[in-house]
């Protein structure tokens, strides 16, 4: 089945969300002091890129190309923990952003998915919008376990 326009455009939109959260969690990878934030933010950053493979495949399977200005970029090159003392940003403030950001995706995939015609379109949202969820708890724990998100 061919996607609808509203289809089109929401997962266009989701693409770049993903493409965003990309760019994030690899700068964020490189900004961090703690080597088990730099590895869990290297780890989002890489099932964001499968996210962002299963929206393309979307795409390309009703014959659209993306045209997306967030898909190239040069990725942070080494450890760049050094930089946060120069910026004023914290592993915590980190944390908080990539949360946000995890929120607001999550939300964008609901609206997608209660807007789409096609069933299997819908499922494959569903599901990308189930492990934004997962991402959003994976960085709540982190926050949660350092101190840094009091749920009392």
């Amino acid at each position: 089945m061919a996607l609808t326009n509203k289809e089109k455009m929401l997962i266009e939109d989701n693409l770049n969300a993903e493409y965003l959260c990309i760019r994030k969690y690899e700068q964020y990878a490189s900004m961090a002091t703690d080597s088990q934030l730099k590895q869990m933010f290297t780890d989002l950053a890489n099932k964001e890129r499968e996210h962002a493979n299963t929206l393309k495949g979307m795409l390309q399977g009703s014959n659209v190309t993306p045209q997306n200005i967030f898909e190239s970029y040069t990725p942070p090159n080494g450890d760049q923990s050094a930089i946060q003392g120069n910026l004023g940003i914290t592993d915590a403030q980190l944390l908080e952003d990539a949360l946000s950001t995890e929120k607001h995706v999550s939300s964008s995939y609901n609206t997608a998915v209660l807007e789409s015609v096609d069933s299997n379109i819908r499922k494959q949202l569903q599901h990308i919008q189930k492990e934004e969820q997962e991402h959003a708890e994976t960085l709540f724990n982190a926050m949660n376990s350092r101190g840094w998100y009091k749920v009392n």
